[in-house]
């Protein structure tokens, strides 16, 4: 009852919009008490903390989703949409409203944005965690800018740039023509990225660059996996 009903009633809302804190802990309040008690007239002490209740069933524990952590889970799911469909309808009359003046996923949160903008860019937030790109033509990808060193972690590089470098792409760091790395250029430009780098084999067949949800084995973001990190993130917070 607790995880196919009561969990799911909110589901459709949470899709769309960051819900309150307060009305989070409300929809948590009313979970613990069907948890616990025997009837609506007569509440029970609870003998295990909320915490214990939502730790996955791994853990021993009940693995009941967190509310506050499945509604940015479900909220990074617009933000993926926005991410890997830039075409679709969603996409661009969105972007085209609050993303005149930055991309996506580097903007800040408007003041004058709507509640809806400003949930999905909490969304944003939590998939920028583990996003990566996968390089194909390298032509997408700005060096600086975007995660691309690694397939495990959200790795950009770091160290001193030049002025003439800041809107570098990959497809620079590549031999005209081909898709081998030019070794020269890139030791001049990231001597200490260059091992990471030899590591990448861009795309044979030219395709497009693409992003990659790292915390999936199939690199594809799901409500599942987002909770997954979402809650690991707010661990991680509380220490």
């Amino acid at each position: 009852m607790l995880k196919a009903v009561l969990t799911a009633m909110p589901s459709f809302a949470m899709t769309c919009f960051l819900l309150p804190v307060s009305l989070c802990t409300r929809i948590q309040s009313a979970l613990t008490r069907f948890w616990w008690d025997s009837s609506p007239e007569k509440k029970k002490m609870c003998w295990v903390a909320w915490v214990r209740l939502t730790a996955p069933k791994a853990l021993g524990d009940l693995g009941i989703r967190d509310i506050q952590a499945f509604n940015k889970a479900l909220l990074a799911k617009q933000a993926w949409r926005i991410v890997t469909k830039p075409e679709c309808l969603l996409s661009r009359v969105l972007r085209g409203k609050y993303c005149s003046k930055a991309p996506f996923l580097q903007m800040d949160t408007p003041k004058a944005a709507s509640h809806g903008w400003r949930g999905i860019l909490v969304g944003r937030d939590l998939l920028v965690t583990n996003l990566s790109k996968a390089i194909g033509d390298g032509e997408s990808t700005l060096v600086w800018k975007d995660p691309w060193l690694s397939m495990d972690e959200p790795l950009r590089p770091v160290g001193p740039m030049q002025e003439i470098h800041q809107d570098l792409c990959i497809a620079d760091l590549l031999c005209r023509g081909t898709t081998e790395w030019n070794i020269p250029k890139i030791l001049s430009i990231l001597p200490q990225h260059l091992p990471e780098i030899l590591l990448i084999k861009p795309s044979v067949t030219g395709a497009t660059d693409s992003y990659m949800w790292l915390a999936s084995k199939s690199r594809m973001y799901s409500a599942k996996s987002g909770y997954y990190a979402a809650t690991a993130v707010e661990a991680d917070a509380s220490f």
